[in-house]
């Protein structure tokens, strides 16, 4: 089924493409609704609000071999080992590893594919929906100057330690960061920067960030002020932040 958005919020919303190299995948994400990330392989953002599939030259018998077609928009996400995942192969070498179970709702076909062209080394890509629906090859998904690595490498450089990926109830957090009375999850949307509220029963503290993408490309150093501010009342120390000139 090809489904059209054209409204604005939706094409802000986000996309992490992922790679499919094998039929059995792929229908498993249209029959029964998850896909799989090894937790040691995944990328440093997995959380979306849609998966889009890259099939490999393993589909070469089909004209969707090296095209993103399919879609899908993700609805939970859970941390099990891959004998919890596939219990008929119980005996597989990865076992005991662990994988990020993604729920996915329906299978979605783009109105046109987007081809590798020469691009072949495709891993993971986060991008956004608009991105999907004008990208005409599949290097036009990548952002340029990512407001999250942005983001990211300035909390490395004001020695802070980030955490990738750490799941709070059935929702990835982009960032998070351990101080001493708990944790603060920072996460980077498409939509207006938030101190978010999670209604959730957690073992331990936390306090939640929501920035912008347009927030921390024009003011960085205001997303890191809220960051230190919310720091100190974790009981954790202040960033120390130069003045702007």
């Amino acid at each position: 089924m090809t489904t059209y958005y054209p409204d604005a919020e939706t094409r802000r919303r986000t996309v992490l493409v992922v790679v499919v190299n094998n039929r059995v995948d792929l229908q498993r994400v249209a029959a029964e609704g998850w896909y799989r990330i090894p937790q040691r392989r995944a990328p440093q953002r997995i959380g979306a609000d849609f998966l889009a599939f890259y099939q490999t030259g393993a589909f070469q018998a089909q004209e969707e071999a090296q095209t993103v077609t399919y879609y899908a928009p993700t609805k939970r996400y859970q941390l099990v080992t891959r004998r919890e995942l596939l219990p008929n192969e119980a005996d597989h070498a990865r076992a005991d590893d662990y994988y990020f179970r993604i729920d996915v709702g329906p299978l979605q076909r783009l109105a046109r594919s987007i081809p590798a062209a020469s691009f072949h080394r495709v891993t993971f890509i986060h991008t956004t929906f608009n991105h999907l629906l004008t990208a005409e090859k599949v290097r036009d998904l990548f952002r340029k100057d990512d407001p999250f690595e942005r983001l990211w490498h300035s909390l490395r450089e004001h020695k802070l330690r980030p955490l990738k990926n750490r799941l709070v109830g059935e929702a990835p957090v982009d960032i998070t960061l351990r101080a001493r009375g708990g944790y603060l999850g920072i996460n980077c949307t498409e939509g207006t920067s938030t101190q978010e509220r999670r209604h959730i029963p957690l073992a331990d503290r936390w306090e939640f960030l929501s920035f912008a993408t347009t927030s921390i490309e024009q003011d960085l150093h205001g997303c890191l002020r809220q960051i230190g501010a919310a720091l100190i009342s974790l009981g954790g120390s202040t960033l120390h932040i130069p003045p702007e000139p």
